[in-house]
């Protein structure tokens, strides 16, 4: 079911491009004709969204979108077809350990040094395929706090950053970080069941958690050290929210979040070095607000017309 190579296929009115080689690929667009794709041989394995109706006048800017831990590049499906449909056709890669990397031998651990790299790279191909559009960053969770580094890092590849629930102050942290430490002493590389403890935290809806454990793409089983690392990239966000100076900034963070605090969210806002900023709280909205399809037509909306005023 899930091949190391993927085939293009039209859907509805969005087409999407599954590119899960382990060898990795990259996308050219041509100019003049968005919904053509064609696959080169690149970095990280990337999806892409764009409406078959729009022609090039229609597309405002393009959105790169990056996933959260456990999740993949797939979990963005339908906020990427909503956004296609407005005028913002999405992409979207898997990060190094998750999705499509696991197919890869050698290669399917997590690695963020890695991760910014391919997000970097992947960048400059979106920026060759789409000349003259503006490209913001969108986020999510762990993907939100890899966002907001390249927007730190590389501020002349992004037109502006959004990031949902990017905080690394989590509840039931402590108890967390004892499970860690317990399962490194049976062996620092040995992966154990985390997801099903996050899954849980996530999200009250049943449906969501069925669909999240039962995903053949998400990975649910992490290591001790792979844990430690995705700690230490998170505990730099504030470090990274200060040297955001010069680009518009989304924050977002449900309301009803159970796994990262809302308050977390809030003090690494204001650390923004950004004067151009908002923070959107999502009333009724648990952790994940874009990916798996949890997002409203009012969230959509309110990004859309923040991507608009930025344009």
């Amino acid at each position: 079911m899930y091949p190391f190579a993927r085939s293009l296929f039209a859907s509805g009115s969005v087409m999407v491009l599954w590119l899960a080689s382990f060898l990795s690929v990259q996308i050219d667009v041509q100019a003049q004709a968005p919904q053509k794709m064609t696959v080169r041989r690149g970095n990280a394995p990337c999806l892409a969204w764009f409406s078959e109706s729009q022609t090039p006048p229609a597309i405002k800017g393009i959105l790169l979108c990056v996933h959260g831990l456990g999740l993949h590049n797939g979990t963005w499906e339908a906020f990427g077809r909503a956004m296609a449909e407005v005028g913002y056709p999405c992409y979207a890669i898997d990060v190094r350990g998750f999705g499509s990397w696991m197919e890869a031998k050698g290669r399917e651990t997590v690695d963020f040094d890695g991760c910014l790299s391919d997000v970097k790279q992947t960048l400059k191909v979106i920026h060759r395929a789409h000349p003259g559009l503006p490209v913001f960053i969108v986020g999510e969770s762990m993907g939100g706090a890899i966002a907001l580094r390249i927007a730190s890092l590389y501020p002349d590849l992004v037109s502006g950053l959004v990031s949902s629930v990017p905080a690394g102050d989590r509840f039931k942290q402590g108890k967390t970080t004892l499970k860690v430490a317990l399962q490194y002493l049976k062996g620092a590389d040995k992966p154990f069941d985390v997801g099903s403890g996050v899954i849980k935290q996530a999200t009250l809806k049943p449906e969501l958690r069925q669909a999240w454990a039962s995903d053949p793409l998400a990975r649910l089983n992490l290591s001790p050290k792979e844990l430690i690392q995705f700690q230490s990239f998170m505990d730099q966000n504030h470090e990274c929210a200060k040297k955001v100076i010069d680009r518009p900034v989304l924050f977002v963070q449900g309301v009803d979040d159970k796994l990262v605090k809302p308050a977390g969210t809030e003090e690494l806002f204001e650390e923004l070095g950004t004067k151009d900023r908002q923070l959107y709280l999502v009333k009724g909205g648990e952790h994940l607000i874009f990916e798996e399809n949890q997002f409203n037509q009012e969230t959509i909306t309110y990004l859309t017309s923040w991507l608009d005023a930025h344009l």
